[in-house]
């Protein structure tokens, strides 16, 4: 019993000495060493504050506050209907951390060095047939040396790095699924565990759904490549760092209270719209891709709103293949060519109101500039193959795009010596002046004031000068748009996860550009370009797709030989569509080609005309605004199809007598058809004019000829060669 009491006793003060430790213990941490748990105090070194400067005495601290930054998610951009146009992706770096599988295998590997010979042949196997297109240089040969060598010299080895810039050598996590699925990981020594060496590390990259398309615009900010609205727009896109402190003592880490959460980034929502995008990125390829060009620039822009719907700048590389590499709206350095003849109409127009009456010599004319001494210095000058002055109407000056007319509209305007004057027009236009957008500054056309002859007359043409290709696009659309001169607009409005943050309106440069009057004038001779008897466009007038604009073509400044190149030409067209109440406003630009401005205008045409079949405005338009259009033309009409055609369409048709083979419609005035019967001369060769191209076809072999036809349409001309007793028949749209 009373050696029980002394146990008792012993337990009983072992406790309480050691309810004493623990209490000291208690106090010593929360008083004496409280300050370091709470990442404080001298024996803590704070990294995290911003006085601290790495030095030697940083060794005597065991105790550290370190900052683990924590990133937000980058905000994504939208078009202007809400699809995707870049957004974030994970995807890996993938690794093989050979120290820990030469440690883990070390006895294995010593008594047999060629252990996992097989496993690696058959990795080396697999990989190259996942990735031999990301990385056509790895062989298999590559991929089993990397895993020897980083097992032999006990090294961890990146084996894919990710370069955000190049898209085609991510790893997806679909890759890494199919890595961690490889039958090879179930043979040998620890079976599936083998895998476990490959390490994953994930990283947020930037995707383009939609490819290579608008890439130049969207842009990137990644190390070595700042464009596009990635860059310029980053402070919205980027989102705030957070922060999470913790405490490292030690090989202990402890989470400190000091946590500072990030706050993502906001979406940007553009005013690109995906399928108009769609149309110019692809047609311009394809022209490109014509005509084998160096580069070329597309920019289409919302007539009152000054929105950029579209915007494409494609390159051609070594292998024939055109893609955004560069930026060419912003900072391509082109003489304009004729496109800049609207800007010279205009400096006419607001000094001239006798545009209408005026002429001026068109394709050769000898300029006379006065000298000090009261002589003259001619300049000969001459447009074309025709020989003597030719008078010529403003109108028609703009419509053959004459060099030499729009001089002498120019120099009779403002005097020989006027050039002073002439600049200072022209900068009332905006021309000379630096336009800042969401996207970075357009430069101002870089015309010199100097007295020479040669740049005077260069410049009411568009040579010897340089200016942005977005710059021509800017006062275009002014007159387009009635004289209102806007900036390109590139962002609508930023969004976070619920709300509107923020909306951008375009900026009016110019309220009135120039009069009224002068702008319905401008838009006039713009229209004739395309519509006239002589326009420079007049070849892709469509019916069915009305646009207004002006040609370019302008010979290439070769600077290696220092002159001019005159085997190939800038090409370009700016106008607007539809013609009669524009919507959008465009321009196509081609680099280096032999052809002229014809396959720009082409390009234009294309373009347009897929924009309003898609919007169909045609059918958008009220009744009363539609021209009319007789149900049927005044060509003949063959008699085996002239009753059913004209019954199906609401005629009455029987009352018609059929003694000829054809009929010719006179009015279509509802129930009833006026009409006569029509023959083809019967002399030797058969007059098929105003015919459809099949009947002229089968009157021409019914009379023993042979047949060529050019166009489409029915017969405007037809020629009869002897030799083969060939007709040729032209056709025009009905």
């Amino acid at each position: 019993m009373k050696s029980f009491k002394i146990r008792s006793y012993v337990i009983y003060g072992l406790m309480v000495l050691l309810g004493a430790a623990c209490l000291v213990m208690i106090l010593r941490l929360g008083i004496a060493e409280g300050a370091m748990s709470n990442g404080s105090g001298s024996k803590v070194l704070d990294t995290t504050d911003s006085s601290y400067v790495p030095s030697p005495n940083d060794t005597l601290f065991n105790c550290f506050v370190l900052n683990n930054n924590l990133s937000p998610v980058r905000g994504e951009i939208y078009d202007d209907h809400g699809r995707l146009l870049v957004g974030n992706f994970t995807v890996f770096e993938v690794a093989f951390d050979g120290i820990r599988f030469a440690n883990e295998y070390k006895d294995t590997l010593s008594k047999d060095p060629k252990a996992f010979d097989n496993l690696f042949t058959t990795l080396s196997k697999d990989l190259y047939a996942q990735f031999k297109d990301r990385y056509p240089k790895y062989t298999e040969s590559y991929y089993k040396d990397f895993f020897t060598q980083a097992v032999k010299k006990k090294k961890y080895r990146t084996l894919f790095a990710v370069k955000e810039w190049d898209e085609k050598s991510w790893v997806s996590g679909r890759d890494t699924s199919y890595i961690k699925n490889l039958k090879c990981w179930e043979r040998g020594e620890g079976k599936r565990k083998m895998r476990s060496y490959l390490n994953y590390v994930p990283t947020s990259v930037r995707i383009n759904p939609y490819g290579d398309i608008a890439r130049r615009t969207l842009g990137m900010n990644v190390e070595g490549k700042h464009y596009g609205m990635e860059f310029f727009m980053d402070k919205l896109l980027a989102g705030q760092q957070g922060s999470k402190k913790y405490l490292r003592l030690n090989r202990t880490v402890v989470p400190l209270k000091d946590r500072i959460e990030p706050i993502d980034g906001y979406n940007l929502h553009s005013t690109i719209d995906g399928e108009i995008q769609n149309y110019v990125h692809n047609e311009l390829a394809l022209k490109l891709s014509e005509l084998g060009a160096h580069w070329g620039c597309a920019i289409v822009m919302e007539t009152k709103t000054g929105e950029i719907k579209a915007i494409s700048n494609l390159k051609r590389d070594a292998n024939g293949h055109y893609d955004e590499s560069m930026e060419y709206a912003f900072n391509a350095k082109v003489e304009p060519g004729s496109t800049f003849k609207l800007a010279s109409l205009l400096t006419f127009l607001e000094k001239r109101s006798d545009d209408t009456t005026c002429t001026f010599p068109m394709f050769v004319h000898t300029f006379e500039y006065p000298l000090k001494s009261g002589n003259y210095r001619r300049y000969y000058k001459q447009d074309s193959e025709v020989h003597g002055e030719t008078l010529g109407t403003v109108s028609e000056i703009i419509q053959r795009s004459s060099n030499i007319g729009v001089a002498s509209m120019v120099f009779d305007t403002y005097g020989m010596k006027g050039f002073a004057n002439y600049r200072k027009q022209l900068m009332k236009l905006g021309i000379m002046d630096t336009i800042h957008t969401q996207l970075g500054d357009i430069l101002p056309a870089t015309i010199r004031n100097d007295g020479r002859f040669d740049n005077y007359y260069g410049v009411c043409f568009g040579a010897g000068f340089n200016i942005p290709i977005l710059h021509t696009l800017v006062y275009y659309n002014a007159i387009a748009n009635n004289g209102k001169m806007v900036a390109p607009l590139f962002i609508k409005y930023v969004t976070n996860n619920y709300d509107t943050i923020q909306r951008f309106d375009a900026e009016v440069l110019n309220e009135q550009l120039v009069s009224p009057t002068n702008v319905a004038k401008a838009r006039k001779y713009l229209e004739n370009v395309v519509w006239g008897k002589y326009g420079t466009g007049r070849r892709y007038k469509d019916s069915t797709c009305h646009f207004a604009g002006k040609t370019g073509t302008r010979d290439i400044w070769d600077q290696e030989h220092n002159c001019y190149d005159y085997n190939h030409n800038a090409v370009s067209f700016c106008g607007y569509f539809p013609m009669e109440n524009p919507q959008y406003t465009m321009i196509i630009y081609i680099y280096y080609v032999p052809q002229h401005s014809e396959v720009a205008v082409d390009a234009f045409a294309r373009i347009a005309r897929a924009m309003m079949n898609r919007s169909n405005y045609s059918a958008m338009r009220k009744a009363e605004e539609l021209p009319y259009n007789p149900a049927v033309g005044n060509y003949p009409v063959n008699r085996r199809y002239f009753n059913k055609l004209f019954a199906n369409i609401g005629y009455d048709t029987t009352a018609l007598s059929m003694e000829e083979r054809f009929v010719v419609p006179l009015r279509d005035t509802l129930p009833t058809i006026q009409h006569k019967m029509w023959t083809p001369s019967k002399g030797n060769v058969p007059d098929v004019r105003k015919m459809i191209a099949s009947d002229a076809i089968g009157e021409l072999t019914r009379a023993g000829y042979k047949v060529k036809i050019t166009g489409r349409g029915i017969v405007k001309t037809q020629t009869l060669d002897q030799a083969t007793h060939t007709v040729t028949l032209e056709l025009e749209p009905r």
